[in-house]
């Protein structure tokens, strides 16, 4: 442990060769951050599921009574970044308790359990993660908009009433007043005060990361959120995994189950209170990935990106020792392990669940709003036949999202096969308004026909523009005769990899289009340039 005064001495050079250059390279940046309109951008959300699961088994030579398991909950809240979807347990526990600091925990009671029996007990909290950028130039003002009081006060792991962190945090941004850039300043002093090291350890608390100036993501984020709350800026320290698509690919990273091995991403970080903007996420465990300043990895303060999500899962991590039990008999063996599925087990719909476009009907499922509907509630009709109607219908929720129509926009228009009583006359005369769907020389719109994949294509290439009237069919069975109404709408969404053939040279234009096609090709749309171009600009 270092004599305290040394520590000071030391500490006071230390940081004002890093405030030198954090003045230069990070408040340089945040100032230009603060002239621009307040925002908090989310993009690439992507359907992941946190599968934890107790297994008990009796290896014994005796049956075992009156099992009572405690089990640590994955958190069902929201977070900046993440949408909580919904949540499955198998099987169902007996009851759910909560504590004053709103960590649940399920109790499950097993009245025996037999010589060789096995039983798992499984908790699936399915969440919709996102990419974030904050802007936070309305900073200057505003209420908080919760009790922060929790996030103020120190902890036996967050010492933030220890005099030399107090200290540490003090001169460490000296230089403002401010508490967004304090953050920012704050995040690149802990970045280079400590050095990673994932050797384990008694203690990860702040008091013992701060002496040491060793420690994994835990000590770095009980260091920062102590810093931050001894100068009086609400903090919290957040835990669940740390997730790259690019860094998890290897097979050690796989379950048996084909999933993410959860337990060998574990990540821990932070969270800080800025009044009118709210919470910022940062993540200051820098490990070998300092920027070239040398002080820390800025694309993960106030930014979260798809090589970097963070699952959040609560302020803590469940793991064996967390388990709680108590039996009669021989003593069961129990052990916890946590997995990642890159997309939604927790599916409303029987006929979604396996199915090819299961990820993109529960993205639009899980959209706010919503996108997509079941045909009932537990029937999404993912292989039934998509109407004309119930397409300009899902084209319509995308656009009233997007680019609303304006008052006036819509007329009363009358066909002789559409009456006002039917289910989807307002989203008929909006997508003839639009533009997406004209009436037939027969005086009808044919809202109840079926939607062949042609017919499909140049709906949604209507919404999407840039078509190529020359385009020449890349198609062995769009021919230009036939065809030619087609041939230009096919060729564009082609392009765009909103909308392929069935097969390499097959396009299949009179097949009829599915409802689960249907979704595959808006949530394509979606997530393309073009509807980003369109859009997503300012």
């Amino acid at each position: 442990m270092r004599n305290a005064v040394t520590g000071k001495r030391w500490l006071a050079m230390w940081l004002l060769a890093v405030l030198f250059i954090a003045l230069g390279a990070g408040m340089a940046l945040a100032d230009d951050v603060l002239k621009r309109h307040e925002a908090i951008t989310r993009d690439n959300g992507d359907i992941y599921t946190v599968l934890n699961t107790v297994n008990l088994q009796n290896r014994s030579l005796n049956p075992i009574y009156n099992i009572n398991v405690a089990v640590p909950l994955a958190a069902n809240e929201s977070t900046v970044w993440q949408d909580h979807l919904d949540e499955e347990f198998s099987p169902q526990p007996q009851k759910i308790t909560e504590d004053e600091s709103g960590r649940r925990t399920a109790h499950y009671f097993i009245k025996r359990l037999d010589v060789g029996e096995k039983i798992q007990l499984i908790h699936k909290t399915a969440i919709n993660n996102f990419c974030i950028t904050y802007d936070v130039s309305g900073m200057a003002g505003g209420e908080p908009t919760e009790d922060l009081a929790q996030y103020l006060q120190p902890t036996e792991d967050i010492n933030s009433d220890m005099p030399e962190i107090v200290d540490f945090a003090a001169q460490a941004t000296s230089s403002t007043a401010n508490n967004y850039l304090k953050a920012r300043l704050l995040f690149a002093a802990v970045s280079s005060y400590m050095t990673y090291d994932n050797d384990e350890r008694a203690s990860h608390s702040a008091a013992t990361a701060y002496y040491t100036q060793r420690g994994n993501c835990e000590d770095y984020a009980n260091l920062y959120v102590a810093c931050l709350r001894s100068l009086g800026i609400p903090a919290r320290v957040c835990s669940g995994y740390l997730y790259g698509q690019d860094a998890q690919t290897d097979s050690t990273y796989l379950s048996p189950a084909g999933h993410i091995n959860a337990d060998k991403i574990r990540h821990s970080w932070a969270m800080f209170y800025i009044d009118s903007v709210g919470w910022v996420v940062a993540d200051p465990t820098s490990g070998e990935d300092k920027n070239a300043d040398g002080l820390a990895d800025w694309s993960r303060f106030a930014h979260i990106d798809e090589d970097n999500r963070l699952i959040y899962t609560g302020d803590y991590w469940a793991n064996n020792n967390s388990i709680k039990y108590s039996y009669q008999g021989p003593a069961p063996i129990i052990s916890y392990s946590s997995e990642l599925a890159l997309y939604s087990l927790i599916s409303p719909f029987a006929d979604v669940v396996n199915h090819w476009a299961a990820d993109e009907v529960l993205h639009l499922y899980y959209q706010t709003p919503r996108l997509v509907q079941g045909v009932s509630d537990k029937y999404f009709g993912v292989n039934e036949y998509l109407t004309r109607a119930e397409m300009v219908t899902l084209l319509n929720r995308v656009l009233d999202i997007s680019q609303p129509l304006s008052d006036g926009q819509t007329g009363s228009i009358a066909y002789n096969d559409l009456s006002p009583d039917h289910w989807a006359y307002n989203e008929i005369i909006k997508g003839v308004s639009r533009g997406l769907l004209k009436g037939y020389p027969d005086g009808g719109v044919h809202p109840n026909a079926k939607i062949s994949r042609a017919e499909a294509a140049v709906m949604l290439s209507r919404i999407i523009g840039g078509e190529d009237i020359t385009a020449v069919s890349s198609y062995d069975d769009v021919g230009p005769e036939q065809y030619a109404w087609a041939v230009p709408a096919i060729a564009n969404l082609r392009d765009k990899q909103i909308m392929r053939g069935v097969a390499d040279a097959v396009f299949a234009p009179e097949q009829l289009m599915t409802r689960g096609e249907g979704a595959a090709i808006i949530y394509r749309w979606l997530n393309s340039a073009a509807y980003a171009d369109a859009y997503m600009t300012e």
